[in-house]
């Protein structure tokens, strides 16, 4: 009881910085292959709900139109 009473009594800014510390904390604790994999996750989860011309616009400014070409030859082949 004590703990949620704590913890419902944090300030926004408290909040804030708790969810820091628990989000290092929990970096702190994977090795490179489950960091790996998280960050593959993350990327295909937040790629999976953005439209085609989105994702082409973002590979586009971050890549040149060899690696949009790669790509497609890499699922067409």
């Amino acid at each position: 009881m004590f703990l949620n009473t704590a913890f419902n009594a944090l300030s926004p800014e408290q909040m804030q910085k708790f969810v820091e510390n628990y989000a290092e904390r929990i970096v702190d604790d994977m090795d490179t292959k489950c960091l790996m994999q998280f960050v593959y996750d993350t990327i295909v989860e937040n790629l999976s709900i953005q439209t085609p011309e989105d994702i082409l616009e973002q590979i586009t400014s971050v890549y040149d139109d060899e690696t949009v070409a790669e790509l497609i030859e890499s699922v067409t082949d």
